[in-house]
Formats: structure tokens, C-alpha cells, sequence
């Protein structure tokens, strides 16, 4: 009976100890690799998302300048009104509490994720600058953009 347990084929502990350490390797490895891709993921989305809100914001605001016939620059130039001869008129305002651009009274979001707005006036240019928040991988970042206005400035 001792012959056999002697002769039987098996690993022994230091061949198992060193097997699972390279298994345990390997999986980390595997882990490390995986959670990275998560993150780069989620920077590239967040990044994406910013953009995208940014885009859709400027989009909306030049539109919205040039078809204006007056406008006013609201005092902290923290928000702009545009009045139209033939509509409504529209105010947009930066509310810092939310972060958000906001179209005043029916209280419609125009962009998100903004540290800081201000609109600006001078030879025929509107200019909007706007400052977007530090997110996870984007960076805060200050983006200028000027629009030529169709309208004139109004007095009151």
C-alpha cells in the first residue's frame, strides 16, 4: 500500500504554490486591463456628452441671435433677450446654481455641465463665453464664440 501512495503522479505544493501565483497574475493583469478600458470609456463619453451639450447650445443661441431684430445684454451679462418682430420674444439666462443654460419662462435647458456664462456686445459682434465644468477627464476649458448680430441693440 505505501508503494502506491509513493509512486502515485500529483503536484507537489511548491508546483501548485507557483501555478497559482502565475493564475493570479494573469487575472490581474486581465482586471487591470479591463478597468482602464472602463475608464478611458467613461472619459471619452463625458467628453463626448460635453461636446455634443456644447455644439447643441451655440447651435441654438446663433440661430436664435440672427433671427433676432433687437436684443439686450441683461446686466452681469449673466443672460441675453432677443425680440422678434413677428414672436415672442426669448430670454436665455446661465443659472450658476444648476449649472445650466436656461430659455427664461418656459424654463427649457439649453446646455448643462457649465461653470460659467457671460454674453458681450461690440462692433456687431455678440460674443458668448462660456467655461464647462470639470467632469471625470475633462479638463474645465473656456470656449469663446462670436455672432454676428442681424439686429440692433435696444435701449430698453
Amino acid at each position: 500500500m505505501m508503494n502506491c501512495i509513493h509512486n502515485s503522479k500529483g503536484f507537489s505544493i511548491a508546483e501548485l504554490l507557483i501555478a497559482l501565483g502565475l493564475a493570479s497574475l494573469v487575472v490581474t493583469a486581465a482586471f487591470m486591463v479591463y478597468f482602464s478600458g472602463t475608464k478611458a470609456w467613461s472619459r471619452a463619453e463625458n467628453q463626448m456628452e460635453a461636446q455634443q451639450n456644447l455644439r447643441i447650445a451655440i447651435n441654438i443661441l446663433s440661430t436664435e441671435v440672427r433671427k433676432a431684430d433687437f436684443f439686450k445684454i441683461e446686466p452681469g451679462n449673466r443672460g441675453i433677450m432677443l425680440i422678434y418682430k413677428d414672436e415672442p420674444s426669448k430670454t436665455y439666462r446661465f443659472h450658476q446654481g444648476s449649472g445650466e443654460i436656461r430659455m427664461y419662462g418656459s424654463g427649457t435647458t439649453v446646455a448643462m455641465y457649465i461653470e460659467d456664462c457671460s454674453f458681450s456686445y461690440a462692433n456687431g459682434l455678440i460674443t458668448i463665453e462660456i467655461t464647462t465644468k470639470e467632469m471625470d477627464g475633462i479638463e474645465e476649458k473656456t470656449y469663446t464664440f462670436g455672432i454676428n448680430a442681424r439686429g440692433k441693440e435696444s435701449d430698453g
